[in-house]
């Protein structure tokens, strides 16, 4: 039975999924370092990508180049775009790549996320009794921290959520012909700000910009707090999915084997 490949953008994201999937060894695929374990009969990959579309592109290009694999899940945190609670389950129907800079346009196609995996991880969320919202995400390539911007967005795009990274792996996947899924756990909604430009610290050059921009305004701690307390929350709903969904023997993939 081949791998199921579980990529995720941070250490953060990551780990609330090892929680739920122990690994027990490393396996390095053209320089990418990949967490491999086992539930039942079951193999998972679980993959660190790095933030951006760019970085989950050439992560996931290495890997699924190298090793088959069952189904490609692109998973952790996103922005709802439609009303929502933290902790809520993000299931996408399909997603693609937005150039949000002046015009605002489509870049390529829309990647469909394989419908039969959806409802197995759909029926997941209701086991976990969690509340899931289904439909179209949209991949962007920077952060969109200020509320403003998310509701253009969602008026542009009529998607359900927001990430940086799905498209890009979707991308890959339907290169290498393996289905895809797409799994997250809302950390912010679209009418909050977030407490700062997170963007500022994805450079290389400009992170001494994000740290004057945090330090020169101590009341932006404030927002930090409540941000990690809700990615807290995010990661804990999403571990306590990834339990469910291991409890099944990676039931939503029974249709593909």
């Amino acid at each position: 039975m081949l791998p199921i490949a579980i990529f995720a953008a941070t250490r953060w994201e990551l780990q609330a999924v090892k929680r739920a999937l122990p690994t027990d060894r490393i396996a390095t695929i053209a320089g990418v370092r990949c967490h491999v374990g086992q539930k039942g009969d079951q193999v998972y990959w679980l993959i660190q990508t790095g933030i951006g579309p760019a970085s989950a592109g050439t992560v996931a290009q290495r890997v699924l180049t190298t090793q088959a694999m069952s189904l490609v899940m692109s998973t952790g945190f996103a922005c709802a775009l439609v009303p929502a609670q933290v902790g809520d389950l993000i299931l996408g129907t399909e997603v693609f790549s937005f150039d949000i800079e002046e015009t605002g346009t489509v870049k390529g196609d829309s990647l469909l996320c394989d419908e039969a995996v959806r409802s197995g991880c759909l029926m997941a969320a209701q086991e976990a009794g969690m509340a899931a919202r289904v439909g179209t995400v949209v991949s962007v390539p920077r952060v969109l921290w200020q509320a403003e911007g998310k509701r253009r967005l969602r008026r542009l795009t009529e998607a359900i959520g927001l990430d940086m990274e799905s498209a890009a792996i979707a991308l890959v996947a339907r290169a290498q012909g393996v289905p895809m899924a797409l799994v997250r756990t809302v950390s912010d909604l679209e009418n909050e700000d977030l407490p700062l430009d997170f963007n500022l610290f994805l450079g290389p050059t400009r992170w001494i910009q994000g740290i004057w921009s945090l330090v020169s305004r101590p009341s932006r701690f404030v927002g930090l707090n409540r941000l990690r307390r809700q990615s807290r929350i995010a990661a804990d709903r999403l571990t306590e999915w990834f339990e469910h969904y291991a409890e099944a023997g990676g039931g939503f993939c029974r249709e593909l084997r």
